[in-house]
């Protein structure tokens, strides 16, 4: 979804995004496989509320594997892709693409991962910075808009600019 979006600043640096219809759920596993791989990297896993959903208990192996792992959870209580998808295609939604609102935080910390939830844009960069700094296995859950859209072209036309 944004992959087109990221640039590398150095020599190295390796991005691993989904290809075909999202990466519901393979966000947390790719990254503690990219950190097996290359021990010395610094990892840092980006996924939706959705997919993180399908992976949580991932977060037990961070923990007893000591992955320095940063994860990013984009927390806005839907199914983001699914729903947009949807109205794209059929003029409207199902009930299934909203969520009960969840602490992915909370859910860390009981997996026995520091858990930091993350609420207004001014937060994440010392969230970041602090994560990033701890070299250790740290979830930031970022509050999210659940109207905001990503920069997917089969959006364009379909929602005001920019979508």
């Amino acid at each position: 979804m944004g992959g087109e979006y990221l640039t590398a600043r150095r020599a190295g640096q390796r991005f691993l995004t989904p290809r075909g219809i999202a990466g519901l759920g393979w966000g947390l596993p790719m990254a503690i496989g990219a950190q097996i791989a290359a021990p010395e990297a610094r990892v840092v896993c980006l996924c939706g509320d959705g997919g993180f959903g399908h992976s949580w208990a991932e977060l037990e192996t961070l923990r007893r594997m000591e992955l320095p792992i940063t994860l990013l959870v984009l927390n806005n209580g839907i199914l983001g892709y699914q729903k947009h998808a949807e109205e794209v295609k059929f003029g409207e939604h199902t009930k299934a693409v909203f969520f009960a609102e969840t602490d992915h935080a909370m859910i860390a910390r009981a997996c026995g991962v520091e858990g930091l939830r993350v609420e207004g844009g001014a937060a994440i960069r010392p969230a970041l910075e602090a994560a990033l700094a701890a070299r250790r296995p740290v979830l930031l859950d970022l509050i999210t808009d659940p109207e905001a859209k990503p920069p997917i072209s089969v959006f364009a036309g379909h929602y005001p600019e920019p979508f």
